[in-house]
């Protein structure tokens, strides 16, 4: 199997230098390029990851001044995806969770500003054959919401936030379709709806989930059970025992099964079901979660999609996966999800690079790459090394990060 992979991502470097995409003829050692120098010790990774945070900060004069890059391409030594202001809040809750609550405080408020009179965000930049296209997505804008705004509530009782977090759900509500289900993102070059859905989208459970225990308003939880349900239905894969990728614009499932996107999923489902508390959500949620332990690589990741390791290891989401098992295993212990973190955490620290300005970003080759800039590169992401700072937090109450 290694073997195989290895010839894979050879032949995908070759093709991108064929293409015209300059790569040296000896960057590739299991997909990676040769600058990257991988690997830390338990002692010191939180601090590397913390680093890659610290190096991610968007400081020169910019639109998006003041919150982070979304990810660092090897290929290119080069940050990318600055208006992916959504993947700062998590940046926002890892603050919070190392109690560094005035960096949690002056990133918030970066966010707060981009707050759209309507309660949503303009999240990321989609792009096509013209170039980008400034998406207002209500399933990231949540992300912010809870991730942010909710997460800093909780931690300092200021309205401030909880208004903030509210206005974005209300949006939300107003917005969604007829059935419960929230549409992926409002096209605002071309002022449309853009068709389809996305997996990610089940993370909006969790910012209705969470308001609903905060305020007690039942449109929350009203709102919470029409979502959930429609986006198991639609998503749901009961012969595979996961979710699928994404729907196409008539609600088919399309694209296998995104490894990373079973973490988003459960981290909807998780929260809905501290509310709900619903057997039917409690056993999707096991069967996801025994899904991800039978799919995890000997070597501790997730493939970027289950039905397709060929196409490389998730240069996101190992932590995130791992970080949403644990979130279970709080709730119902389990040694077979401890066992699946640990391995995940474990790789995370070996793939972790140590040069700037790369260092303590979390490495990994795939063909999603960068997804809008380059396909098939070895890439970090910012909120991987923020999911793998509360992973290892998790995993060290346990004693279990090297064990």
């Amino acid at each position: 199997m290694v073997l195989i992979y290895k010839t894979y991502c050879y032949l995908h470097k070759l093709a991108k230098i064929i293409l015209g995409d300059r790569v040296s003829s000896n960057d590739v050692e299991e997909g990676f390029p040769a600058s990257l120098n991988l690997g830390v010790s338990e002692i010191e990774a939180k601090d590397y990851w913390g680093q890659f945070i610290k190096n991610s900060f968007i400081q020169h004069e910019h639109m998006f001044s003041g919150t982070h890059f979304a990810g660092y391409i090897a290929d290119k030594s080069s940050w990318c995806l600055s208006s992916w202001i959504w993947t700062s809040a998590a940046i926002v809750r890892c603050y919070c969770t190392e109690g560094e609550i005035d960096k949690a405080i002056h990133l918030a408020e970066k966010l707060a500003i981009q707050q759209q009179a309507n309660g949503g965000w303009i999240v990321r930049n989609d792009f096509d054959k013209n170039g980008p296209i400034p998406m207002l997505a209500p399933n990231d804008s949540a992300y912010i919401a809870n991730n942010a705004f909710v997460t800093l509530y909780e931690k300092t009782n200021n309205d401030h936030y909880l208004k903030i977090a509210c206005k974005c759900a209300d949006w939300i509500i107003e917005t969604a379709r007829f059935d419960g289900m929230v549409m992926v993102g409002y096209d605002l070059k071309n002022k449309k709806w853009k068709e389809g859905n996305i997996v990610d989208t089940g993370f909006t459970a969790a910012l209705f989930a969470k308001l609903f225990q905060i305020t007690g308003e039942v449109k929350y939880k009203e709102f919470l059970v029409s979502f959930i349900y429609k986006y198991i239905d639609l998503f749901y894969i009961p012969s595979k025992k996961g979710f699928s990728t994404s729907l196409n614009q008539n609600d088919e499932q399309i694209g296998g099964m995104f490894g990373r996107g079973q973490a988003w999923a459960l981290e909807g489902l998780i929260p809905a079901y501290i509310v709900l508390q619903s057997e039917d959500l409690k056993s999707i949620i096991e069967n996801t979660i025994n899904t991800l332990i039978r799919k995890q690589l000997r070597n501790g990741s997730w493939a970027y999609n289950l039905t397709k390791p060929l196409l490389g290891e998730d240069c996101k989401g190992v932590s995130v996966i791992a970080k949403n098992l644990i979130e279970w295993h709080i709730l119902f212990p389990n040694d077979d999800i401890l066992f699946a973190a640990q391995k995940a955490l474990i790789w995370c620290m070996k793939h972790t690079d140590i040069k700037s300005p790369a260092k303590g970003g979390i490495f990994s080759f795939s063909m999603e790459g960068a997804i809008v800039y380059h396909l098939y590169t070895s890439t970090a992401f910012v909120y991987s090394s923020a999911y793998a700072i509360e992973l290892y937090n998790y995993l060290h109450e346990y004693s279990l990060v090297s064990r």
